[in-house]
């Protein structure tokens, strides 16, 4: 849990930042200097309500000033910066080519799928959605019992609830995609 005294440094930080006084914040936000100068020192907790309006006076999502990492507004990851694995229920690899933001819910991957064709496709559900773009090969995904054969260039979008699935339809090459997700994984 974010403590107030961070909640408050995050406010001050980004109310300074903006060139911005108390008495700003307090015309923009209706809430009074007084309150704003305690929440910003850590002496008080701000309510949803107070929080809101701040944010929005500070032209901030409201996230920012209490997801547990503080984060960037904008996720830039150099190549070289990539975070690199195994996929899970796939052979294969993934590079994450985002990171969170506040309030962020939405991921993107490069995934390469071995070769593997006649492997049979394990269905999954969960929340969120999904979408993928083939850059290379073709890749076989399963949406509700319906088998949609994706090649380069073909996209593929869906709601994450539906069963689903996919693997690479190639015996002899690999696949990548760029693979999007919202609320299940966060980076």
């Amino acid at each position: 849990m974010i403590s107030n005294d961070e909640i408050g440094r995050r406010i001050k930080k980004v109310r300074e930042s903006n060139h911005l006084t108390l008495k700003n914040v307090e015309a923009k936000a209706g809430i009074s200097a007084t309150h704003i100068s305690e929440i910003e020192r850590g002496k008080t907790s701000p309510t949803v309500g107070a929080l809101l309006r701040i944010a929005d006076a500070l032209e901030k999502d409201p996230a920012y000033f209490v997801e547990e990492k503080e984060l960037d507004d904008v996720s830039y990851i150099a190549l070289e910066d990539r975070c690199k694995g195994e996929l899970e229920n796939w052979p294969g690899s993934r590079e994450v080519l985002t990171s969170s933001i506040p309030g962020g819910k939405i991921c993107s991957q490069l995934i390469t799928l071995d070769p593997g064709e006649g492997e049979t496709i394990t269905s999954h559900n969960h929340e969120g959605d999904e979408a993928a773009l083939i850059l290379k090969g073709r890749i076989n995904f399963e949406v509700e019992g319906k088998l949609y054969e994706l090649s380069e260039g073909d996209s593929i979008y869906y709601f994450s609830k539906q069963k689903h699935g996919f693997c690479n339809a190639s015996s002899s090459e690999e696949a990548k995609m760029i693979w999007f997700s919202t609320d299940r994984y966060a980076y």
